[in-house]
């Protein structure tokens, strides 16, 4: 949603995840380039808007990868790893998106593995007809992994001396425009004069389904909570 917002702007780069490969693989051969270096220059030509600004979408479960990647490019490899993405990416500052309600992002991401459905666009019907299981242990563990991903981002962020911009999904899918003029101040690229941004090309997934499951896990998790100090006791 993120991503949409910013490119709607024309401004803020095209920001995608152009940096994510399976285990095993590399960017040459995922997007069939003749070599690393030259997918680096082929991405930073298409999703670089005409103002010299350059976005990508990264998360934590393949930023360590990307950055090793980097730093296997011949012209990078002189370079310390805490250097490489300065180097590559000229300085970059990072946007760092959350959410402040877990336990629904833990909910989306179950619910996205079962249907294979990771994002709508607006008007889009696609429906599953797979049959949906609340399945505790796996909205557990997706939870446990979003809180273990947030500390290792907020770890590198203090180890490497960063100061991320904080958005809040919350935020962001309830003002499109207010997110936008927040994310080209923080970047110093003024807002174009007249611009009327049009919705996102991602919407929103959440749905009754989505509060059901977050509120039987609560309660589950409560239950053991409660379970484990008897035990205590």
């Amino acid at each position: 949603m993120l991503g949409s917002i910013l490119r709607s702007t024309s401004v803020a780069g095209r920001p995608g995840e152009y940096f994510l490969c399976k285990r095993g693989e590399t960017w040459e051969k995922r997007w069939d380039s003749p070599s690393r270096a030259a997918y680096l220059e082929r991405v930073f030509r298409q999703a670089m808007t005409p103002n010299g600004v350059f976005g990508c979408i990264v998360m934590w479960t393949y930023f360590q990868r990307m950055v090793r990647m980097l730093h296997e490019v011949p012209a990078y490899q002189d370079f310390d790893h805490s250097e490489v993405l300065a180097a590559v990416f000229n300085r970059p500052k990072y946007i760092w998106m959350r959410r402040r309600d877990r336990v629904q992002q833990a909910v989306s991401w179950v619910i996205a593995a079962q249907t294979e459905i990771w994002s709508q666009t607006p008007g889009d019907q696609t429906r599953t007809a797979v049959p949906l299981h609340f399945n505790f242990e796996k909205i557990d563990q997706r939870y446990n992994q979003i809180t273990e991903n947030e500390q290792s981002w907020e770890n590198y962020f203090g180890q490497n001396r960063l100061e991320p911009f904080v958005l809040f999904y919350e935020d962001v899918s309830a003002s499109h425009r207010a997110t936008a003029e927040r994310v080209l101040e923080f970047l110093a690229v003024p807002f174009p004069a007249g611009l009327e941004l049009p919705a996102p090309t991602i919407e929103k997934q959440a749905s009754a389904m989505s509060e059901e499951w977050a509120a039987a896990y609560l309660e589950q998790k409560a239950k053991l909570k409660r379970a484990t100090m008897t035990k205590l006791e």
